[in-house]
């Protein structure tokens, strides 16, 4: 929605009346195409009856005025709190990991090949022994978490989950969340420093 939406002031037309715009008097850019999205919204706003349109975006204030002044309603919802990220990645894991049964923390190598290839159950297993509750809860943490979107959260559980499955037992254990979620917070953390 930025890039269609955003400032009509942040462009402006070349000299030599091509349509083409250009941003800090360098390079084209697909701009000139976006002022017109955002020309058409605009001048279509109410005269297509009832049409709801419904726009998204993490970053607000890029949205030009004219569009904000369109806008009937306006929902903020905040990143989610220590509470709600532990909520978050506690369904996300228990939706995706189950805990080993019936086989000790050491299937054969028989067993491993079956359940991979006749699976009743298709979720990821994880020790006996591995203290889910208490890794979700230390992950959820203001020091490792805060400011993480819903997505972010999601994408660290499917990270585990992935190197879970190629890991050599198949096995979630502490080391190997410990060790992935430690990486994919520092991807995000990077992510966000590129913002």
């Amino acid at each position: 929605a930025e890039t269609a939406l955003g400032s009509r002031a942040k462009t402006r037309p070349d000299n030599e009346g091509s349509g083409r715009t250009f941003e800090n008097d360098s390079a084209p850019s697909s701009s000139g195409f976006s002022r017109d999205c955002l020309n058409v919204l605009l001048s279509m706003t109410g005269s297509f009856g009832n049409i709801m349109l419904i726009l998204t975006t993490n970053h607000p204030s890029e949205i030009d005025e004219a569009v904000l002044d369109r806008m009937d309603e306006l929902v903020s919802l905040p990143l989610p709190t220590e509470r709600e990220r532990r909520a978050l990645l506690s369904n996300q894991f228990f939706r995706l990991f189950c805990t080993m049964e019936g086989e000790g923390n050491h299937p054969s190598l028989v067993s491993r090949l079956l359940s991979k290839i006749c699976r009743a159950n298709t979720k990821a297993r994880h020790e006996v022994q591995f203290d889910a509750e208490g890794c979700i809860s230390n992950l959820a943490t203001d020091s490792k978490t805060k400011g993480f979107s819903g997505r972010e959260l999601e994408k660290i559980v499917q990270g585990v989950l992935h190197k879970t499955y190629a890991s050599d037992a198949g096995i979630l254990v502490g080391a190997l969340w410990e060790q992935e979620t430690m990486k994919l917070i520092r991807a995000v953390a990077h992510k966000h420093l590129l913002k």
